[in-house]
């Protein structure tokens, strides 16, 4: 599993072109509700979009019923950190599927989840996930011990675990199918949707339909991005794209270990053996540098600047990046403009 947090704490303002893009993000089509009903009827098990947004992360049922979501992931969400913990589950899932391809994974409660990757490029990570199955009678421990620690009934919980659905080899192969259906399905409703906002701007008028219909016969998909560095934890490989781009999330040892059913020891130590130092001075970093790209923009002031990567207070961001770079932001600003004047 390797899941993820639908950031709905984000406070910062939206600008109007994040918003247009945001548009493009809108996958609340009859298709994909079609496709999801009928993916429930075959199968049982329910499928989500989950996709980021210029405010956040987030995730849609591909169906209008809400009685298919299994009794264990709702006792599981019942709780508030447990529903914050099946957010960052959906996120990681979904950043590591467009980084690994299509898979099944183990969510953070112990339930198994299938995952497949629907972004139409490598800068973004969209995908579609699927609600928890069944993984067998031993897996009942580890669901237990995730219950234990979130003050759940342990015996109304055992229940709902044995009674997720449990999918035979043809179940799995149709809802391997029907997700990636929707992946295409998905895809293809975000390209026309960014197509017709192109054409609208640049005055198509009638013949937008006709082009757009072109443009997609022509348009190849984009693959998936293959795994960056040999014999790196694709959990791992998640976390620092999911950093990449998104620096402004909360994200802390204790939520991702818990997330990826490890001790916070044992993840510091995988992070750090494969990434070269911890993950709080990873994250500093690329927060770090992601301010130096945007100080290069004269039209951001330093505070928004801050919230952007992650610091909700001005003035630590600006002795964090003291201590890295050795000049206040505005220091940096300043000599990087001087720079370009003399060039």
């Amino acid at each position: 599993m390797y899941g993820a947090c639908l950031r709905k704490d984000v406070k910062r303002p939206i600008s109007r072109k994040a918003e247009e893009r945001d548009k493009t993000l809108d996958v609340r089509h009859s298709l994909i509700r079609q496709l999801g009903e009928l993916a429930a009827e075959l199968t049982g098990v329910r499928l989500l979009v989950v996709y980021p947004t210029p405010s956040g992360w987030e995730q849609i049922h591909g169906d209008s019923r809400a009685d298919l979501q299994p009794r264990f992931c709702r006792l599981v969400q019942s709780s508030p950190e447990g529903a914050k913990h099946c957010r960052m589950c959906h996120i990681l899932m979904t950043v590591a599927a467009c980084g690994g391809g299509p898979a099944e994974q183990r969510c953070h409660a112990g339930a198994s989840v299938m995952v497949c990757p629907a972004a139409n490029s490598s800068s973004e990570s969209v995908a579609i996930v699927c609600s928890c199955m069944f993984v067998g009678a031993g897996g009942w421990e580890e669901a237990r011990g995730r219950g234990k620690k979130l003050g759940l009934d342990l015996r109304e919980l055992r229940k709902a675990f044995l009674a997720l659905p449990k999918l035979d080899e043809t179940q799995r192969t149709r809802l391997r199918a029907a997700m990636r259906t929707m992946s295409e399905a998905v895809r293809l409703i975000r390209r026309n949707a960014a197509l017709e906002e192109k054409l609208a701007t640049a005055g198509a008028g009638v013949r937008s339909h006709i082009d757009l219909e072109q443009w997609i016969k022509k348009s190849d998909w984009v693959p998936p991005r293959t795994e960056e560095g040999a014999g790196t934890p694709l959990l791992i490989h998640a976390v620092r794209e999911l950093i990449r781009q998104r620096p402004e999330l909360p994200l802390s040892v204790k939520e991702l270990s818990a997330v990826a059913r490890l001790t916070p020891n044992h993840f510091t130590t995988l992070f750090r053996e494969h990434v070269g130092m911890p993950f709080t001075d990873y994250l500093a970093q690329q927060r770090i540098a992601c301010a130096q790209r945007l100080l290069r923009n004269p039209t951001l002031n330093v505070n928004e600047i801050a919230r952007q990567v992650g610091y909700e207070d001005p003035g630590y961001f600006a002795r964090r990046f003291r201590q890295k770079i050795g000049l206040s932001p505005r220091e940096w600003r300043n000599r990087q403009a001087d720079s370009a004047t003399r060039e």
